[in-house]
């Protein structure tokens, strides 16, 4: 019986995250993965410089409405990463719902490890943390932040902001 991942992740042109490091260890193991790239980056935000494209809502619609058209939208798996973009995690997080929906035995990984950022480094813009707190771990079924993450999530990171300044 042939598993099936959805991998909505970054790409990037130098290096190995995201859909990148995901997609070939997937298949290797037997996995049959389709990949949506919510970003395209010359190399991870990490580095000094970075040039590329976010993505947006509207995008991921246009590309998930396809896999529904030719009724291919049946996973057993959603894998999700790194995102820049709100409205596009907002619609992860649609799509999430709907295809548990179509399959109650889907299980949704949300990748961050590290995704928001590490070290005290934010890596995404802080406006994206309420969407991941709010939505994305009401429906995710397995986490995987570092400490950085699980506090900025938690809202912890915020509180130590204040404390300090």
């Amino acid at each position: 019986m042939e598993c099936r991942v959805l991998s909505v992740q970054s790409h990037v042109v130098r290096g190995y995250v995201g859909n990148k490091s995901a997609t070939f260890p997937l298949q290797v193991l037997g996995f049959e993965v389709d990949s949506i790239n919510s970003v395209q980056f010359s190399n991870h935000t990490g580095y000094s410089h970075w040039k590329g494209q976010v993505l947006t809502a509207d995008e991921l619609n246009v590309l998930y409405e396809g896999i529904k058209l030719n009724n291919v939208n049946r996973y057993d798996y959603v894998l999700t990463g790194y995102t820049r973009d709100t409205s596009f995690l907002e619609t992860v997080v649609d799509i999430v719902q709907e295809l548990k929906r179509l399959n109650p035995k889907l299980v949704y990984v949300s990748v961050c490890d590290p995704v928001m950022g590490d070290q005290g480094t934010m890596y995404v813009p802080e406006n994206i943390l309420p969407v991941y707190r709010d939505k994305v771990v009401a429906v995710a079924d397995i986490l995987t932040p570092n400490q950085f993450e699980a506090e900025a999530a938690d809202g912890e990171e915020d509180q130590h902001r204040k404390r300090c300044s």
